[in-house]
């Protein structure tokens, strides 16, 4: 863990950069400081490995307080990755990812070998890069070497300073889903500095925004973008924001909590009243009526009632549907849209995760949400296919 305790940094007594930081970053996240130039993320990064200290107060790894630890020692101990990769131009590829293990004092093929296996890790072929020079080598590879250097000696915590701005897109985004991947894979806390909103938005676990030196909201993306708490991250953001990235939109953001249940026991002729009196197609079926914290078992729509009348079937639990599909709240749009599409249903019900039912998401429901949603380059490819065949 990394936690920061009253930090305050100034390089004169006017001039605060930072101040009275206090937060949290708990082993194994992906956290990513965001916001506009001069706000403090990068000198915020810059306390962790004592490229600068605090004016005040105190930053701890895992309780331990980095003021009483030597600073070669402790950058040795944490991964950097900077925006030009900053790999020695003299060096190979492998000298370069072999430096600070070799600083260590670890033996030859110890180094060879975990170069070796870093190269691979990162999609570059090792007998193919190994011996090369960095000017022999893409903008996008020199990259991956700068990250497979920063985790060369196994380090728990990695800093990345803006590392991809200055790539092309694809290259870029490529990467950007490389990073994801081994933090998944090797569990290390990751601190993130970047401007771009779209790409806190994927890589980060959590997402802090800084102004003026001060932290303003340290939060998951979702409740960032469901919730900002100042009128800056709303305009950093982009008015909705929420509606650009699907996969961050969730059922129950836009489900509807307006629906009718009836109990499995009830009559037909009882049911039909209900769909007359509240204007409705359908009613969902539960154990018992108005239980709207009960479980799903069956949905009865209008055509059914219909049938029903015409055969004299008396009883709701003879002419209901029990062949419906459900869908839990913390469901993304994409989840709903495959659903949809794939079972051609027209009502879900929304359950929680005791399957207890919360809302319905319905055609018409999904319709107006998808509308609320212009193509853009932050959607992908995939979800417009989506979105196209649910319109």
């Amino acid at each position: 863990m990394i936690e920061f305790k009253n930090v305050t940094k100034s390089y004169d007594r006017k001039n605060l950069v930072l101040k009275k930081i206090d937060f949290k970053i708990k082993t194994g996240e992906f956290v990513v400081l965001i916001g506009e130039s001069g706000c403090g993320k990068t000198t915020t990064m810059k306390l962790i490995n004592r490229l600068i200290d605090p004016s005040e107060g105190s930053i701890f790894i895992d309780g331990e307080d980095i003021s009483k630890v030597d600073p070669i020692t402790l950058r040795r101990r944490i991964g950097y990755v900077i925006q030009k990769e900053g790999l020695m131009p003299h060096m190979t590829i492998g000298e370069n990812i072999e430096l600070v293990p070799k600083l260590l004092k670890w033996e030859k093929e110890k180094r060879k070998a975990r170069a070796y296996e870093l190269l691979s890790l990162l999609n570059l072929d090792p007998e193919m890069y190994y011996e090369k020079y960095p000017h022999e080598v893409s903008g996008g590879q020199k990259q991956r070497v700068g990250i497979a250097r920063a985790l060369a000696t196994n380090p728990d915590i990695i800093l990345m300073d803006e590392p991809f701005s200055a790539l092309d897109p694809i290259t870029r985004e490529s990467i950007q889903d490389e990073v994801l991947k081994l933090q998944k894979e090797l569990g290390k806390t990751v601190i993130f500095v970047t401007h771009d909103m779209d790409e806190a938005i994927k890589l980060g676990e959590k997402i802090a925004f800084l102004k003026d030196g001060e932290i303003l909201q340290f939060d998951i993306p979702d409740e960032i973008l469901k919730r900002p708490t100042s009128e800056y991250i709303e305009q950093f953001l982009g008015k909705d924001r929420i509606w650009k990235t699907p996969k961050k939109l969730l059922v129950s953001d836009i489900m509807s909590r307006h629906y009718s249940t009836i109990d499995k026991s009830s009559n037909i002729s009882r049911a039909y009243n209900l769909l007359k009196a509240h204007d409705s197609d359908f009613l969902v079926v539960t154990e018992v009526e108005g239980g709207k914290h009960e479980e799903p078992i069956g949905i009865i729509f209008r055509k059914n009632l219909i049938y029903a009348m015409e055969n004299n079937i008396l009883r709701v639990r003879d002419i209901m549907d029990k062949n419906f599909i459900t869908i839990d709240k913390d469901s993304n749009l994409l989840d709903v849209l495959n659903k949809m599409s794939t079972l051609n249903a027209k009502v879900i019900p929304v359950v929680d995760d005791k399957n207890r039912l919360t809302g319905v998401i319905t055609n018409l429901g999904l319709v107006n949400a998808i509308n609320k949603i212009a193509p853009t380059p932050e959607i992908e490819g995939e979800e417009v296919e989506q979105i196209g065949e649910a319109l």
